[in-house]
């Protein structure tokens, strides 16, 4: 029998309109299609183990169509890149829903593909592929993927899977959905080729801050006496993970975590998370990095007979500094935009290259770093009180609940960092209010993979 690897060696030549599916998605490296299969796309299904050997893209074989989308959710968390994932028709992108809304409010890229018609009435068999065919199929998820197409030949596959690929993968990125119909997938070739040079179709280059938004940041920055950094998203980008610590210990700025991605290291001296009610009231200046709900960020909840409210934290002549994309990513039917935020400046950036940039920036200050270089010793050491104080208490805690059934979290989590001590570890899905950031000693980029929305 033929190994995978000779098959895929061989590359024959597309024989069927589902082969050139299969082409596009070898020609982007995706490496895994996770599906629930179904007849819609039997023409792929039959593409991606006849024609392309099952690798490269390999079959992850699932027994919902929710998993198989959540399977490659949780890829693209982990890998900074999208898979696949097959539906099948109209019901199989209704179990989907759920998992694409997921992964939209996650702002993380899933190429979800699904099978339809034929769309041609005299090709349908009687029945079945009525109920399972839609006019058009993608607006049952198209309030939350970034784009929807359904190519009506095989000529339009390559630039719809090349537009699918590059809207899914741009910042903010975001699932899409591509349905090919049953008539073009099991279209037979003529042996034209059909792929065009991925090399005219390159990626976006990320977007910086304008001058004078930078000018503003280094200056007001500079100038701060209690400068605070609020973050949720910017550990997706591993020059945004390296960057956003750089310019804490440059100027002495302690760090808020949200935890949508893992943004600063758990037990760094300047990492407050979970004192925002002792440190934001102290804050002459906050910069907001990959921040969708700010308001949550910077105040406390508060509920009497009913009514839901908010209490600010922040002192009312403290600056904003905005700096985010997901203004570019909003839809009216969902509500996940969050409250409008107030900010003194706005900049829609990629953080990848705003912090990188604004740190080089800062440096060059040399004369101003000195001039202020005790007042930033300062607060470092008050911001360090603030930290031990934090980490005595949660010691404190720890041992009074150690010996509680069930078992507490804290003690949960204080077994876990001891015995990953001296271990390679990934923490997968964090708890509700990521607890686990108090205990575990997490440094290393995408070290934690956050706290999934949706």
């Amino acid at each position: 029998m033929m190994s995978k690897t000779a098959r895929v060696a061989e590359k024959p030549r597309p024989e069927w309109g589902s082969d050139v599916i299969v082409e596009m998605l070898k020609a982007f490296e995706i490496e895994y299609v996770s599906l629930n299969p179904g007849s819609s796309y039997r023409g792929l299904h039959d593409s991606l183990i006849n024609y392309g050997g099952n690798l490269m893209p390999e079959v992850i074989l699932c027994p919902h169509e929710e998993i198989a989308v959540g399977v490659a959710h949780g890829y693209a968390r982990a890998k900074g890149k999208p898979m696949a994932a097959a539906v099948h028709n109209v019901v199989g992108l209704q179990h989907a829903s759920m998992a694409i809304y997921n992964a939209w409010c996650d702002r993380l890229p899933v190429i979800v593909l699904g099978g339809t018609g034929p769309t041609d009435t005299a090709h349908r068999r009687p029945r079945i592929d009525w109920v399972h065919t839609a006019v058009v199929q993608g607006n049952l998820v198209r309030d939350f993927v970034k784009w929807d197409d359904q190519p009506a030949s095989v000529e339009a596959i390559p630039e719809s899977f090349i537009r699918a690929y590059r809207l899914a993968t741009t910042d903010p990125m975001g699932p899409v959905y591509v349905c090919y119909d049953a008539d073009v997938q099991e279209k037979k070739l003529n042996g034209d080729t059909y792929l065009p040079s991925l090399d005219r179709y390159p990626a976006p280059l990320p977007v910086q801050a304008p001058e004078e938004g930078l000018d503003k940041t280094v200056r007001w920055l500079l100038e701060a006496k209690r400068p605070v950094i609020i973050t949720d998203w910017v550990g997706r980008n591993e020059a945004g993970f390296r960057s956003l610590r750089d310019l804490a210990e440059l100027l002495a700025i302690p760090v808020f975590d949200q935890n949508g991605r893992f943004n600063f290291p758990c037990q760094h001296p300047l990492n407050l998370t979970g004192m925002e009610r002792t440190a934001l009231p102290q804050a002459d200046l906050v910069l907001a990095l990959d921040v969708p709900d700010l308001e949550s960020s910077v105040s406390r909840r508060v509920q009497e007979k009913g009514q839901r409210g908010t209490v600010n934290l922040l002192p009312s002549q403290a600056k904003i500094i905005n700096v985010a994309l997901d203004d570019l990513l909003v839809r009216a039917w969902s509500h996940e935009f969050n409250k409008l935020r107030q900010a003194d400046l706005s900049m829609l950036a990629d953080t990848s290259v705003f912090l990188p940039e604004l740190v080089r920036r800062l440096r060059e200050e040399q004369k101003t770093l000195a001039k202020i270089n005790v007042e930033v010793g300062k607060r470092r050491a008050e911001w360090l009180k603030i930290h031990d104080g934090r980490n005595k208490a949660r010691d404190e805690q720890t041992k009074a609940n150690w010996d509680n059934k069930p078992i507490a979290l804290s003690r949960l989590f204080t077994e876990l960092n001891t015995v990953l001590k001296n271990e390679d570890w990934v923490y997968t899905n964090s708890t509700r209010y990521g607890a686990e950031n108090l205990y575990l000693d997490a440094g290393k980029f995408n070290q934690i993979l956050g706290k999934y929305k949706g």
